[in-house]
């Protein structure tokens, strides 16, 4: 498959110096950069367009997209059938799993899986649940304790500190993901004897892949993994609403520690504040309270007064 996004000069360097060890003669007089790894090849246009193509160029398209911020195309780059289970009407007993914080620079990784029986569907009605993106902070605040207190839930927090280790030691975002919505749905199976009727996880990857993150651990069978699922399941719309409130708590914790309100996103803002902290508490404090891989520590850095 084929993945093409577009950067900036300064996004481009950093690309570069990721590839950096894979770079060759550019093949074409349109070719800014271009680089030959072993199971990836990267063309960089000088227009600033990227262009991926290779065994893992979904994997790279999807950690670029966070780290530089821009919306993966997935509906258009993956060539992947709908599972026949997951075209089913949502009814029976549905484990729905989804995460937030993936976009954020500061604070964690959070995932949630739930379980709605059908008799959990009249409470859930009256609630109108939909995907936590659609709801304001406040309404999900409301909203979580009664579904919390309602309904069997799994989640599960990977802090900065965490992440960020498992990014040196060669994970991506995706695989990360792959991890914890697998630990999340095999804690809650362990709650809940009965078989249930589905798994769907809000999806990040292709089926294939997230079963090639999860090959060397064990790992619950039968999860589908469904794009927009949290607008066709209601067990996902409420993980979505859990995670959301577990990781706006998480934030309100963080700010709390360090005397400064953490903004959400990766936004300009977020570098501002990141300069402030950086003044403050120095570069340190990032790998506890931040992802370092995003995008962002190099703009706080590049914002700070030159030593005289």
């Amino acid at each position: 498959m084929n993945y093409v996004f577009s950067l900036n000069q300064d996004e481009i360097k950093i690309l570069a110096d990721y590839y950096s060890p894979y770079i060759k003669d550019t093949p074409h007089e349109h070719v800014l950069l271009f680089f030959q790894a072993p199971h990836i090849t990267v063309t960089v246009y000088r227009s600033l367009r990227v262009l991926l193509q290779g065994h893992d160029a979904y994997e790279d398209y999807m950690m670029f997209s966070e780290i530089f911020g821009f919306e993966p195309a997935i509906s258009t780059q993956i060539d992947q059938p709908v599972p026949p289970e997951s075209k089913q009407t949502d009814h029976g007993s549905v484990i729905g799993s989804d995460e937030v914080g993936t976009g954020d620079f500061f604070g964690p990784v959070v995932v949630a899986s739930v379980l709605v029986r059908q008799e959990d569907r009249a409470f859930l009605e009256s609630f109108s649940i939909r995907d936590s993106k659609k709801l304001t902070d406040e309404v999900i605040q409301q909203i979580a304790p009664k579904l919390i207190s309602h309904l069997k839930h799994v989640v599960l927090v990977t802090h900065n500190e965490k992440y960020n280790h498992l990014i040196k030691d060669g994970f991506n975002l995706n695989k990360i993901k792959a991890y914890l919505h697998n630990h999340a749905i095999h804690k809650l199976h362990q709650q809940y004897s009965t078989p249930v009727d589905m798994i769907v996880v809000d999806q990040f990857a292709p089926e294939d892949r997230y079963y090639d993150y999860l090959k060397d651990v064990p790992f619950v069978e039968r999860v589908h993994l469904v794009e927009k699922a949290e607008d066709q399941f209601l067990s996902v719309a409420c993980a979505s609403i859990i995670a959301r409130a577990a990781f706006l708590q998480n934030m309100a914790e963080l700010s709390q520690s360090i005397g400064i309100q953490l903004p959400l996103g990766a936004n300009p803002v977020v570098d501002l504040i990141g300069k402030r902290i950086a003044l403050e508490h120095g570069f340190e404090i990032f790998d506890k309270i931040a992802k370092t891989n995003f995008k962002n520590l190099e703009k706080i850095k590049a914002l700070m007064p030159s030593p005289r």
